[in-house]
């Protein structure tokens, strides 16, 4: 009976014990699309831990986050204050970067373009913190396609050999 009750004091401890609470995302989807001369893509992030990239019009990646870079992720999309930007910057330069922050909540659709080199600063550190997290990862070729939202300022190349 004195076992019976130790075991039972230890699970009660074990139950009290505060959980850490766990970043949520605030959003149903966020895509950060990316574009230069030599680069481009656009990758999706959804509230688990799955992210799908974009290459071309037909070609679709996934891969799956570790519960760190979830976490990172979902604190980066958080910073982002999308109602203190202007929704686009743009510059005279032509050939120049192009980035565009794309996020959907309910029904409600928010974005930030940035053309050239006029954007925000903390825009531009963001960014280079979604290229840098999403280095390394694993992508798997996926069959089928992927909702992006409106990413049509980004110009993925025409596939090489388009399948129609």
């Amino acid at each position: 009976m004195k076992k019976i009750a130790v075991l039972f004091g230890l699970l009660l401890l074990a139950g009290c014990q505060k959980e850490e609470k766990k970043p949520e995302a605030d959003f149903d989807m966020f895509v950060f699309s990316f574009a230069t001369d030599a680069a481009n893509f656009s990758i999706k992030f959804t509230p688990g831990d799955s992210i799908f990239m974009k290459t071309s019009p037909i070609d679709y990646f996934y891969s799956i986050l570790t519960e760190e870079k979830r976490d990172s992720a979902l604190a980066l999309v958080k910073e982002i204050n999308f109602s203190k930007y202007d929704g686009v910057y743009k510059d005279s330069v032509a050939d120049g970067s192009i980035l565009k922050f794309y996020r959907t909540k309910n029904d409600t659709v928010n974005h930030i373009l940035i053309q050239g080199n006029n954007g925000p600063k903390e825009l531009y550190q963001t960014a280079n913190k979604i290229i840098e997290l999403q280095k390394g990862q694993r992508w798997t070729p996926y069959v089928g396609k992927q909702d992006f939202g409106n990413i049509d300022d980004i110009k993925l190349p025409k596939p090489l050999n388009p399948i129609n």
